[in-house]
């Protein structure tokens, strides 16, 4: 953060390279998703859709520990503590490489007799194995790649942590087209694709974190801080939350779509999931980028400016849900076509993408909510945001919805159910705290 100009102004600095970061991390998906359905078809689609909601647990497990940390270290700088800030950037390296290896061995062996639960049939259990062996194997690569790029972004290098996720995913289009087009290894050739870019980014960013001006880590500041580690988990709640929530929700749409549209609506979800996965980072990079404004704001006590970014927040990210939307309505003909679905798909896709296009400004608006509490230390708000959606609402809305008539497209008509909820609860949140701010004032 520099300190020669006001936070509110360098709030487009942080956030713009945070929304291009997140929308690369979307085209990861993007990009193993058309090498997948070119050459595998709806059943290799269907398959690593089926495995996903495990894959993005690790991502989500490395996002909560690299925000956590971030939120710590970035509200430390506004405070003046350059050394807390240093022991919080320790730590979050330290909490890293203990979940990488704890959750390695737990994914390498349970998930044979977690994907049939998951909704994996006999046809469909082969491909996602051979999928999750390698993931479950490599995982500290997609652990340490989420949790470094939160660290750059909070110790001030946005553009760095912009220039991390291109390079992962040049070297990620580079790899599918090698492993999966080229030399025709399936899914597990999407795997090793993904992980060897992820483990790129990991070379690239960790020297940085390391040996950075701001915050560098000392040896020392790497010991296990019992309360420390508690705080970044704490805040970290959240974000993982956000993340995991697509695994639940891809897991509840799937069983579901399997009672009320078989196979073939596992295969149109893909498609949804896969434009929600390519759309929403675009919405979450407006929170992750102020995030260390917010933080470092409220670590200086500077309450105009978190007014000021909360205004520019919440203006970006609608802004950022209603191009989504219009961008899915103008490409819902073509977006199932370049995820390669299949002539009998395509149409079905087509139709539900339908209740995405009134979907996206009201969970744009619930993340960046999110992401506005997380980075204040309003853990509790933010959590009720992040865990109401996938435990609470949208459960109910999948299970009820098609009960009422509507079959198939009741499953569909859950997601903008859901943000309706949501994006209400996190506006009432919002003038909450408004209304505390201005008494503190």
């Amino acid at each position: 953060m520099r300190q020669d100009q006001p936070l509110e102004r360098q709030f487009f600095r942080f956030v713009l390279p945070s929304m291009a970061s997140q929308l690369l991390c979307g085209f990861f998906v993007v990009v193993d998703g058309f090498f997948i359905g070119r050459n595998m078809g709806d059943a290799g689609l269907a398959a690593i859709n089926v495995a996903w909601p495990l894959v993005q647990v690790l991502l989500a497990v490395g996002l909560a520990l690299g925000v956590g940390g971030s939120v710590c270290a970035a509200t430390a700088l506004g405070a003046g503590d350059e050394a807390a800030a240093r022991r919080a950037v320790g730590n979050t390296l330290t909490a890293l490489a203990a979940a990488s290896v704890v959750i390695s061995l737990v994914f390498y062996f349970a998930h044979p007799y977690l994907l049939p639960w998951m909704g994996a049939d006999e046809s469909l259990m082969p491909l996602a194995c051979e999928y999750l062996r390698v993931v479950s194997a490599l995982a500290f690569a997609q652990i340490f790649a989420n949790g470094l790029v939160p660290l750059l972004r909070g110790t001030g290098r946005s553009m760095t942590a912009m220039a991390v996720m291109i390079l992962g995913l040049v070297a990620n289009i580079f790899l599918d087209w090698l492993f999966i087009e080229r030399f025709q290894w399936g899914l597990w050739g999407a795997a090793v694709a993904t992980m060897a870019a992820q483990g790129g980014c990991v070379a690239v960013a960790l020297p940085l974190v390391l040996t950075g001006r701001t915050a560098a880590p000392r040896p020392a500041d790497l010991r296990p801080r019992g309360m420390l580690l508690r705080q970044i988990i704490r805040l970290g709640a959240s974000p993982f939350g956000l993340s995991v929530s697509t695994s639940i929700v891809l897991l509840l749409n799937n069983i579901q779509a399997q009672r009320y549209g078989g196979t073939g609506a596992v295969a149109v979800y893909a498609i949804l999931s896969y434009v929600t996965g390519s759309f929403l980072p675009l919405m979450t990079g407006v929170g992750d980028g102020a995030q260390p404004l917010i933080s470092y704001a409220n670590g200086a006590k500077d309450h105009t400016a978190l007014v000021h970014l909360r205004r520019k927040g919440l203006a970006t990210v609608l802004a950022a849900g209603a191009a989504c939307s219009l961008l899915c309505f103008a490409g819902r003909e073509m977006l199932p076509v370049l995820f390669g679905a299949g002539e009998a798909t395509i149409p079905a896709a087509a139709q539900a993408l339908w209740y995405l296009v009134v979907s996206f400004p009201l969970v744009g608006l619930a993340r960046f909510s999110c992401s506005y509490f997380c980075a204040v230390g309003q853990a509790r708000a933010a959590s009720l945001l992040a865990y109401g959606e996938p435990l609470v609402v949208q459960p109910i809305f999948l299970f009820l919805l098609p009960l009422t008539g509507l079959g198939l497209q009741g499953v569909w008509a859950a997601y903008p159910a859901t943000a309706v909820v949501i994006g209400a609860a996190a506006l009432w949140l919002l003038r909450r705290a408004s209304a505390g701010e201005a008494a503190g004032l």
